[in-house]
């Protein structure tokens, strides 16, 4: 299994010549048709999430193979493959004219991979009480809910959460013989580091 698909696409998006000055103008037209939504705590609002946009997807293949890693320790590889491989087929899908739009033109993808982690991980989490992941994306991915629209991300949410329904053993009780599993502390936030967050969600 290899991200090497996942990655060659975030890479032509990220170099898009014109990607970055159009993710700029779209959050701005955003921003004002919306100007209560987003509450940026210092600099410029396009700027800031522009670019907590670019690390949530410069993370994602490292994320993926985080939690590749530690499903192989866990003895649930196969299980993860399985989200990785569908992950993987819902990039193939990808039009090759959308990397010219960069990161506008592969969100919704990238979206989409990030929530199926976040369900892998979270479901792990309330097992094992251990975050599993070195970044907390909960927040980043509502804040992307919103930028690509109610409606096509709550198809792909459900979509989530009927494969992650599906898993068939992904997330038993992981405990080492003679071992106490303890709270591990709290992984940061990709948005609040960003001082990026969405009015509603406090």
């Amino acid at each position: 299994m290899s991200t090497s698909y996942i990655d060659t696409a975030l890479d032509q998006a990220l170099a898009a010549p014109e990607g970055p000055q159009s993710l700029l103008r779209f959050i701005a037209v955003f921003h004002r048709k919306h100007p209560s939504l987003f509450i940026v705590e210092h600099g410029v609002p396009e700027q800031r999430l522009t670019a907590m946009l670019i690390q949530y997807c410069r993370l994602l293949p490292i994320l993926l193979e985080e939690a590749r890693g530690l499903a192989n320790r866990d003895g649930r590889a196969a299980d993860f493959d399985q989200l990785h491989n569908i992950a993987a087929a819902f990039f193939s899908s990808l039009e090759p004219k959308r990397l010219e739009f960069g990161i506008l033109g592969i969100l919704d993808k990238v979206y989409f991979c990030h929530r199926l982690l976040e369900e892998w991980h979270d479901r792990r989490k309330l097992i094992t009480r251990c975050a599993a992941l070195s970044w907390d994306t909960s927040l980043s991915n509502l804040l992307v809910h919103t930028l690509i629209g109610d409606a096509y991300a709550n198809e792909l949410d459900a979509a989530v959460l009927e494969i992650i329904e599906k898993q068939p053993r992904a997330f038993e009780p992981v405990r080492a013989s003679g071992q106490t599993i303890h709270q591990a502390p709290p992984y940061p936030c990709l948005a609040s580091r960003h001082g990026v967050r969405l009015s509603w969600a406090g």
